[in-house]
């Protein structure tokens, strides 16, 4: 899968070439300036802008990633954000409890009480890594096929970009399928 960084760089970097050279070139007529951008490339460029202005902004990080990282790296953020939310929910309790604890300081049976924290902590994190596994591999499959719509809509427009830049220019397009530079 090709960089984002560079995908993101070339769609802007296509409208502005394109543009730039209907504006800087004075040889050009209003005729042959209106075949520069054509109203096909205008549509498919404000495609990539919504695009990116609105789920690209999440989606589009995603596609720098395997789906397997995707899911191992949020859910290893939902695990420490679970720890840290019991850390600080059991300090509460203790906090809030403090005085029973303080009177019955030698009666409290630490090695159940300490077990039960464990297991608690277990499940709760168990329970926490199964949601935030299935919600994150639910995310990536939703914005797969959104990604590869607008890396097929980004190639188009380079693609039709260079054909109006050379047409511009006077030079000779070839339509090639098959080969790729």
């Amino acid at each position: 899968m090709e960089n984002i960084a560079y995908l993101c760089y070339t769609s802007y970097n296509i409208v502005f070439r394109v543009l730039s050279y209907t504006i800087m070139d004075a040889k050009f007529s209003e005729k042959e300036t209106a075949n520069v951008v054509r109203e096909e490339n205008v549509k498919l460029m404000s495609r990539i802008a919504i695009y990116e202005k609105h789920d690209g902004k999440a989606e589009i990080p995603m596609s720098g990633y395997y789906k397997s990282d995707y899911v191992r790296m949020n859910v290893l953020k939902s695990v420490v954000s679970a720890t840290i939310a019991f850390v600080i929910l059991a300090a509460l309790i203790v906090i809030y409890n403090l005085d029973y604890i303080l009177i019955n300081l030698f009666k409290i049976d630490y090695k159940s009480l300490g077990l039960g924290i464990v297991v608690l902590y277990a499940v709760c994190v168990l329970v926490y890594w199964i949601v935030a596994r299935i919600v994150y591999a639910i995310r990536y499959e939703k914005a797969r096929p959104n990604i590869i719509e607008y890396n097929q809509n980004l190639k188009k427009l380079q693609e039709e970009s260079q054909k109006e830049i050379l047409k511009a220019m006077k030079g000779v397009v070839i339509n090639d399928d098959f080969i790729e530079f």
